[in-house]
């Protein structure tokens, strides 16, 4: 073997040992300050057009759980750990009214195309990281001209919530969530409103909401199952049985 073809192996070689050590390395669970981060320096939503979310843990849609951002186990009982956003009556049927908002300065992240008008769409503050913070909207209706990679601003509409879907083409929510990525595991998930900041808790607090309506508990959800649908295991998800008004917290009217 030539000088040439052992140097360029060795080389290749150090290229796989560094970029392994970085992933084992970038891995790990975040450290407390990236835990605790409140990047959210902005309202997701416009409040003046929404009726109520539904809580962390509740009993609303379908089973919606991810990897704990720390210990990185699953919560043993089914819930839904994102938020349904519940516009007013006035909106159901729309895609081009409720707006939804860029939460912090930062980029798109990916966007997965999920019918006509209606995508996901993950955001995130980092420009480069192997551990990011990710805040996801679901069933939006992606602005023009934005695209994976597009930088956005903090309170920027990037699109409007599509709610022409289900079969009578009407419906009153679409969802978010807050994720966290890093190399070798499955995304995390953690509750939005613990990584707000203090400004856009306040403007919850104008509409009567304090930061822990927004959450049911792991011992309450794990004492009190949420009742399944006649369906509900079919498909990838475990769907629940219509939930009530105590899934939800309701904003007071302005």
């Amino acid at each position: 073997m030539s000088v040439i073809k052992k140097s360029v192996i060795i080389v290749l070689g150090l290229v796989v040992a560094v970029f392994v050590s970085l992933s084992v390395y970038f891995s790990q669970a975040p450290s407390e300050t990236k835990a605790s981060e409140r990047f959210i320096t902005a309202n997701p939503v416009d409040l003046a057009q929404i009726e109520a979310f539904s809580k962390y843990r509740s009993c609303e849609g379908h089973d919606f759980r991810a990897p704990h951002l720390t210990t990185a186990e699953i919560e043993a009982t089914p819930s839904s750990m994102k938020h349904y956003v519940k516009a007013k009556p006035e909106f159901r049927g729309t895609v081009d009214q409720v707006k939804a908002m860029a939460p912090f300065d930062g980029k798109i992240y990916k966007i997965y195309d999920e019918g006509p008008s209606d995508q996901q769409v993950w955001l995130t503050p980092h420009a480069v990281s192997p551990q990011q913070w990710q805040f996801v909207f679901f069933h939006i209706a992606l602005r023009d001209g934005l695209k994976q990679g597009s930088a956005v601003t903090a309170g920027q509409v990037i699109g409007t919530a599509n709610l022409k879907r289900g079969p009578d083409g009407g419906t009153d929510n679409f969802d978010l969530a807050v994720k966290f990525t890093r190399p070798l595991h499955r995304p995390a998930i953690d509750a939005p409103f613990n990584h707000a900041t203090q400004a856009v808790l306040d403007e919850y607090r104008a509409y009567g909401i304090e930061p822990e309506d927004f959450i049911i508990s792991e011992e309450y959800r794990s004492a009190h199952d949420c009742p399944r649908s006649d369906w509900a295991d079919e498909g990838p998800f475990i769907y629940f049985a219509p939930g009530g008004p105590d899934d939800y917290v309701w904003l007071t009217q302005q």
